[in-house]
């Protein structure tokens, strides 16, 4: 038989994974909330998605050619944008690059 200190951090893990599992879906319906910020794309935006960013993996952004810290973090790479943006990368400065 298991001791109780034992049993007690499990039980609440099983208590918070419930938790979490019934309010996920409840708060990810909620208007207002969001997770992340997203970006739309409309046909009038000007952004070239073919353009080259450093990707860094460790913060999961990208910066854009003018930027102090473009080709400068580590661990990175250089990606065109719009293959950051499919593989889940954010752009630094919350703005697309031109």
């Amino acid at each position: 038989m298991a001791s109780r200190s034992a049993v007690v951090p499990v039980a609440i893990v099983v208590a918070l994974l419930v938790a979490l599992a019934i309010l996920a879906p409840v708060l990810a319906k909620r208007p207002g909330l969001t997770w992340l910020p997203t970006l739309s794309a409309s046909p009038k935006d000007t952004h070239n998605m073919a353009v080259r960013v450093w990707v860094n993996r460790r913060s999961g952004f990208y910066y854009c050619h003018p930027s102090k810290f473009y080709g400068k973090l580590h661990p990175g790479f250089f990606m065109r944008q719009g293959s950051a943006l499919q593989r889940g990368y954010r752009p630094a400065e919350e703005n697309l690059c031109p």
